[in-house]
């Protein structure tokens, strides 16, 4: 009886081990295929950063954060039902997965490529619609949540194309590694990038704290001035980063998920120095966003026009 309990012990010793080392196999494969997975949706995660503190620059001070939590919780929300759906088209309809991601890829384009136009004067810039003028209550809090809805919107297309790409880039893994990477990515997506939009946001309330209560540092004044002055070009800088972040992106997509665009990948390869990456990961892909979006720009204009 003692050496069936002695066996049974030693088999239960031997199943933990070998379970901690499935775990830790796991937890290793769930970690590597994330970092690949990022770096694959780096430039999404850079557009959404960008383009969310554009929703809220107008927002009162002190309800900015709230609006940002907001934002993160309804994008935390939408990621965790698109992980699950994600998961089910890949392992019954994984035919869907290109079309998806071409079709965001085209909307990154036009997004971008309405930016630049934008931006040099080519088209007529937007009119915002988030400013919080009206002195009602019950006003300001409808105001609040379009702008809500507004940026969740946005945050929710970038969203679906960061769950396509994560899941295109882990389909041929275990589902327990698929999992695990699609949450990873999903919380630092929403984590990090609210994070960052928070700090942005609140960049110029910390330097006029310190412009009013530290007068006698001289440092702390120019870091202050720095903080208030900086806010404004910051976002000017964002636009811009964002609006490079959405053509390399798009172009990206399409040139990887389209058959057709696969030798336009090899374009310069024989050039020297950095320029094949140059012309692969920048020149390509901006270049074919460019010219989606045009396409995507002029046909809209026709539909609106013909309407």
């Amino acid at each position: 009886m003692s050496g069936l309990i002695g066996y049974i012990g030693a088999l239960a010793d031997d199943l933990s081990a070998v379970a901690s080392k499935v775990a830790a196999a796991s937890i290793d494969d769930i970690t590597n295929q994330t970092a690949k997975s990022l770096s694959k949706t780096a430039g999404i995660l850079v557009d959404d950063t960008a383009t969310i503190p554009q929703y809220i620059s107008a927002t009162a001070a002190k309800r900015e954060l709230p609006v940002i939590w907001k934002i993160a919780k309804k994008s935390l929300l939408n990621k965790a039902l698109m992980i699950p759906v994600a998961i089910l088209i890949t392992y019954f309809a994984p035919w869907v997965m290109a079309p998806i991601l071409v079709l965001g890829g085209s909307y990154l384009a036009y997004e971008g490529t309405e930016s630049l136009g934008e931006k040099i004067g080519y088209l007529k810039a937007h009119e915002s619609t988030h400013e919080h003028t009206i002195p009602d209550t019950q006003d300001l809090l409808a105001a609040e949540d379009a702008t809500v809805a507004s940026a969740v919107r946005t945050d929710g297309i970038l969203s679906i194309e960061i769950i396509a790409l994560t899941i295109a880039s882990v389909a041929s893994e275990p589902i327990t590694t698929q999992i695990g990477v699609l949450v990873l990515i999903g919380l630092i997506a929403t984590i990090g990038v609210y994070g960052v939009v928070g700090l942005i946001i609140k960049m110029d309330d910390v330097g006029f704290y310190l412009r009013d209560n530290y007068s006698n540092s001289r440092l702390l004044q120019f870091c202050a001035k720095a903080l208030i002055l900086g806010m404004p070009k910051v976002l000017k800088a964002l636009g811009f980063i964002g609006m490079i972040a959405m053509l390399m992106v798009g172009g990206g997509i399409l040139m990887h998920n389209l058959p057709f665009l696969h030798e336009v990948m090899y374009v310069g390869s024989s050039l020297p120095m950095i320029l094949p990456e140059l012309m692969e990961f920048f020149v390509v892909p901006v270049s074919i966003a460019l010219m989606v979006g045009v396409v995507v720009i002029l046909a809209l204009s026709k539909i609106v026009r013909y309407n």
